[in-house]
């Protein structure tokens, strides 16, 4: 948690620990948008080095003992810094005799936060896509928001950026450590209420509960109470959130203010109706597949109407819309094949996403997935089992530890297992490494079949291994 409120409104100088995360390198764009002195340092260079330097920002790379001690050297006044690295009890001594306080990302979030009216958007999937909707749309229609999103959108071409004094905040709002409740939002958005992130929530009363209060503390909310496909009972967690707290409601029921229907995918696009109150506002198209992501759309109209948005405009604006980094991102086509990659590592994400590509109309759906994180595995491996069922074939790796040490008798195997508990006939593959899975696609795939890979690991690296094989084929006259 945070070490109290931080007043943003003058100049600081801030050192950022962990600033190659995605998270904290946004938020050091922002801040030093923002007009304060960032500084930063990580252990390792990362994808972040880009941004930030065209920010203003220099970050430096450092041994692991040196990252707080760091700050003392530029000069900072504030230290934030990732969930990644916590400070020691010595970091704390030495920035207390220097005069330098320390907050962790969620407590410079929420300094950030105070400056502008936020519309914060939490739920256990959809969340990245939902905030790059509403971000775009803002900006669509000419009201200059600011945001932080946690994969870049490419109708954006930034994650972060601070835009001017009378826009809306539009921020990606974490649910997996509770960071979320001290935003200080004044519209809460929330796209599903389901299970993860067990290990620190314990349960899933414990969660429902926690984005009772996201909702209950902010001055409006808006809640999806969908949850097509799975068993209902995240549907109806939603349901009792959105109507202990008044909220808009979205969904494709007949009883939700913005309700979606006759949802058409086709292929790399989504069409559906809207009916507000009632009323039909018309077609909305966004260039992204996927049922969920008509209702991630309508929720991101809903939530622009709660800052004076009218629906239609929003809705027309959200047709620049195409997606966001390692959201159904097309890697590439070659051989008739289309390679598409997806950061879905839970149950519901998983679930979501093989729908949309089962009724987005290709001819098969081969699906890599790679669990990630050895307790996450352990805790939903029967559900991730059940979320792989729609694909036509489907290939499991060991898992992505994430740091986390292997859990004895836990194995991708399992997910396999419960996999063909649920239909026995399926076809499937044990592909412990991505060289395995490598092999597994190119021996079975075919022309007009879709493959996706799919895990919060290392997995993405097979998609582009996996265009570069098809584009060989091709180019050795072997198409098919």
């Amino acid at each position: 948690m945070a070490d109290g409120s931080v007043d943003l409104s003058s100049p600081l100088a801030i050192h950022l620990v962990g600033i190659g995360g995605a998270g904290i390198s946004a938020i050091g764009v922002i801040l030093s948008t923002m007009g304060h002195r960032v500084t930063g340092v990580d252990v390792n260079e990362t994808k972040a080095w880009p941004s930030l330097t065209s920010a203003g920002i220099d970050p430096r790379v450092v041994e692991a003992g040196d990252l707080f001690a760091s700050a003392i050297d530029a000069g900072a006044e504030l230290v934030a810094h990732s969930t990644a690295f916590p400070p020691t009890d010595a970091d704390r001594e030495l920035a207390v005799s220097k005069g330098v306080r320390i907050v962790d990302r969620a407590g410079i979030l929420a300094a950030i936060c105070s400056q502008r009216r936020t519309v914060a958007v939490s739920g256990t999937h959809g969340k990245t896509s939902t905030t790059a909707m509403l971000a775009t749309l803002l900006a669509g229609v000419g009201a200059d928001p600011s945001f932080l999103i946690g994969a870049v959108p490419p109708s954006l071409g930034a994650a972060a950026r601070w835009g001017g004094p009378d826009g809306v905040f539009v921020v990606e709002a974490d649910e997996s450590d509770g960071s979320f409740l001290e935003l200080g939002a004044s519209t809460a958005v929330v796209t599903n209420i389901d299970e993860d992130h067990l290990g620190f929530w314990g349960d899933i009363e414990a969660i429902e509960t926690a984005f009772d209060r996201f909702v209950a503390e902010a001055t409006t909310s808006v809640v999806c109470v969908d949850d097509p496909g799975g068993s209902g009972l995240a549907e109806q967690r939603a349901n009792r959130v959105a109507a202990g707290n008044d909220s808009v409601t979205v969904g494709e029921a007949s009883e939700a203010r913005y309700r979606v229907r006759d949802v058409v995918v086709d292929r790399l696009a989504t069409t559906f109706e809207l009916d507000v109150d009632g009323s039909s506002i018309g077609t909305v198209r966004i260039g992204t597949p996927g049922r969920h992501h008509a209702r991630n759309a309508a929720t991101a109209i809903a939530a622009a109407a709660t800052t004076g948005v009218d629906p239609r405009a929003a809705a027309d604006a959200l047709a620049a819309y195409t997606g966001v980094a390692r959201r159904f991102e097309v890697r590439g086509s070659a051989a008739g094949v289309t390679v598409v990659d997806d950061y879905a590592h839970n149950p519901g994400k998983v679930r979501a996403l093989v729908s949309s590509a089962v009724e987005a109309g290709w001819g098969r759906v081969l699906v890599v997935f790679q669990p990630q994180r050895w307790t996450r595995t352990r805790d939903q491996w029967r559900d991730f089992g059940a979320a792989l069922t729609g694909a036509d074939l489907v290939a499991v790796t060991e898992v992505y530890g994430a740091g986390e040490p292997p859990v004895e008798g836990i194995t991708g195997r399992l997910i396999l297992a419960a996999l063909l508990e649920k239909r026995p006939w399926a076809s499937t593959a044990w592909t412990p490494t991505l060289d395995d899975a490598e092999r597994w696609v190119l021996a079975n795939v075919r022309p007009d079949d879709l493959v996706l890979t799919v895990g919060a690991g290392d997995v993405h690296v097979l998609a582009g291994r996996l265009v570069d094989a098809l584009t060989a084929r091709v180019a050795a006259g072997r198409p098919g």
